[in-house]
């Protein structure tokens, strides 16, 4: 498991439940190496991965949506997922088995879908998203890769979220809406026009936010 912070203990859980446990974690943090989290030991940092061969394990990202270059976040989270896919590792698809994902979604590689969250049939999840807690995405949503769906969100059908976009805890989108590539939706926000790439909405309805003086 790549990264070792509070996401990692989130999908460590769901691992487990599903009889699926993490054998070790890797971080760049040197404080954290010869720890343990939920009693998966952490390693050592990427290097220990990258001494392994790529065809005997496969990875998972643990690395939440933290703060980076970009206005989503995720920026650190596909960088560090595109480093390990350049040297030929795969990643793991992780569903919480409290989770209720319909036999007629398609799933991408490296994906997870955490607790209680919702999927309803003709949804497709991009590769690297997190599906977070009790998030909801009825049917026939598209996400693309390295989206963050907070949780509580809740997707009507149809709706459209662009690669690198956020989405967040507790908004609304409803049915049909588009959401653009690299894109935010503030937490709580109810959307009811499409958003485009590149663009933070907040609000009740959702407004593009506006720009701070310098």
């Amino acid at each position: 498991m790549l990264c070792a912070g509070g996401h990692a203990r989130v999908v460590i859980d769901a691992l487990a439940r599903a009889g699926r446990p993490v054998t070790g974690v890797v971080d760049i943090d040197t404080s954290l190496h010869d720890s343990a989290i939920l009693g998966v030991p952490v390693l050592g940092d990427d290097d220990y991965v990258l001494a392994l061969d790529s065809n005997k394990i496969a990875l998972v990202n643990a690395l939440g949506n933290r703060p980076g270059g970009n206005a989503t976040g995720m920026d650190r989270r596909r960088a560090l997922f595109d480093r390990f896919k350049a040297k030929g590792y795969s990643f793991v698809t992780v569903v919480s088995p409290d989770a209720t994902v319909s036999d007629h979604v398609h799933l991408e590689e490296g994906c997870q879908i955490i607790t209680r969250a919702l999927v309803h049939p003709g949804s497709k999840i991009g590769a690297n998203t997190i599906i977070n807690t009790g998030a909801s995405l009825d049917h026939d949503c598209v996400i693309g890769a390295h989206c963050h769906i907070a949780p509580w969100a809740v997707l009507c059908g149809g709706v459209t979220v662009g690669e690198g976009s956020h989405i967040g805890a507790r908004a609304v989108l409803v049915p049909g809406i588009t959401v653009g590539k690299n894109s935010v939706v503030g937490a709580g926000a109810v959307v009811i026009d499409d958003v485009p790439d590149n663009t933070t909405v907040v609000g009740n309805p959702a407004k593009p936010r506006p720009a701070t003086a310098d």
